[in-house]
């Protein structure tokens, strides 16, 4: 079974006010594109309600660092009592979004994914060893790769909504 360890856990970004929300969006793609991650959507949902809609969408982005470890960054967001709004932005009428944003970081570091190690109990034992001793540098750089990726994605959103505040 793949090891898969928590190098990030339950990292939060909260913002309240008026953004766009596809503009969120393409802000993740576009650092998932940067960085070089595969982003798979696995939630998206939307409901409505008196107080406005409710937005879930959940995303996994991942890259695969070596044919042993991969880093992973789940990604939760949710849009609350989001209301359509109509600004004026370099003279010309924009249709924008007003409400709450959530959003919930987890950066994850996976090894042996593709459960090569694991036919036969003397590979589960070597693979402990190899770990231990040999792959220890490698691992810890992989983990620092995730936290970094994961807080530069953090700090793009965050930068992001923060110019749409003033706009």
């Amino acid at each position: 079974m793949a090891e898969r360890l928590i190098v990030v856990d339950k990292e939060r970004l909260d913002y309240q006010g008026v953004f766009d929300a596809k503009e969120v969006l393409k802000v993740i793609q576009q650092w998932a594109t940067d960085k070089g991650y595969w982003l798979i959507e696995k939630k998206h949902g939307e409901t409505t309600k008196p107080e406005g809609k409710v937005i879930d969408l959940d995303f996994e982005p991942f890259k695969k660092f070596t044919d042993y470890a991969k880093g992973i960054i789940k990604i939760r967001a949710q849009m609350l009592d989001v209301k359509d709004v109509v600004t004026e932005r370099d003279g010309r009428k924009v249709k924008l979004q007003e409400g709450k944003i959530l959003i919930i970081f987890d950066g994850i570091l996976e090894t042996d994914y593709e459960h090569r190690w694991e036919g036969k109990p003397v590979f589960f034992v070597l693979r402990t060893i190899f770990e231990k001793y040999v792959y220890t540098p490698f691992v810890s750089g992989f983990e620092r790769g995730v936290k970094e990726d994961l807080m530069s994605l953090k700090n793009n959103l965050k930068a992001f909504l923060n110019l749409t505040r003033f706009t």
